[in-house]
């Protein structure tokens, strides 16, 4: 008998040599089997197991896109973005122009930010001035004052800018003023569209002013 024969390959010479061990449903036949290579098909399938169990879940649609980390790695200082304006403001006029917001810096507590409106009637004492956003899971820009964030869902949106994915979610701040927002789901603190209600507890608002990104930064 070789030296080099396994403890499984031996016993089945040996009983191959007994009488009778080749009656069907023997003990030579089951170690003959159970020494067979395993078919490849198994192999395929055990592969194909393997892959659907590592698969990535698919996104929920009612997350937020983006996390805070992301966010304050996106925006840097110099960040300029521009929105064409249309709809009508608080006293029903219509609107026009656009709307260019500017990360001035990065400050310790947060990006620091201003806008203008092209033209401006200078009827917003906001237009132009610096101010400082807390970092969040938002966009620094349009800015609101501690929101309540709704997550509604995913869509494709198209502005002049182009085509995104985004999420879409209902902002509400604590005086009642409130937007929707799409947030583009690859792009971590920017927003394709914006629509700004104006302040829902107050029936003489009339804002509806729609934001369409006109180009990336």
């Amino acid at each position: 008998m070789p030296a080099s024969c396994s403890p499984l390959r031996c016993l089945a010479l040996v009983l191959a040599l007994v009488p009778g061990c080749e009656q069907k449903g023997s003990t030579s036949g089951s170690i003959a089997k159970a020494l067979e290579t395993p078919a490849k098909g198994d192999a395929k399938g055990d592969a194909k197991s393997d892959a659907k169990a590592k698969a990535k879940p698919a996104p929920d649609p009612n997350a937020p896109p983006w996390t805070l980390a992301q966010v304050k790695s996106a925006i840097t200082a110099g960040t300029k973005l521009a929105y064409a304006r249309s709809g009508t403001d608080a006293k029903g006029k219509k609107v026009g122009g656009t709307l260019s917001y500017v990360v001035a810096k990065i400050g310790d507590d947060g990006p620091v930010t201003s806008y203008t409106i092209d033209p401006d009637p200078g009827t917003n004492a906001a237009s132009s001035q610096l101010a400082t956003v807390p970092w969040s899971n938002l966009s620094p820009l349009f800015a609101m004052e501690k929101p309540t964030v709704t997550v509604t869902g995913r869509e494709s949106v198209t502005v002049p800018a182009g085509t995104f994915e985004c999420s879409r979610a209902q902002l509400e701040d604590f005086f009642g003023n409130s937007k929707t927002v799409w947030m583009i789901v690859e792009r971590p603190g920017l927003y394709a569209k914006v629509e700004d209600h104006g302040n829902a507890r107050d029936d003489a608002d009339k804002t509806e002013i729609v934001l369409e990104l006109t180009a990336l930064p």
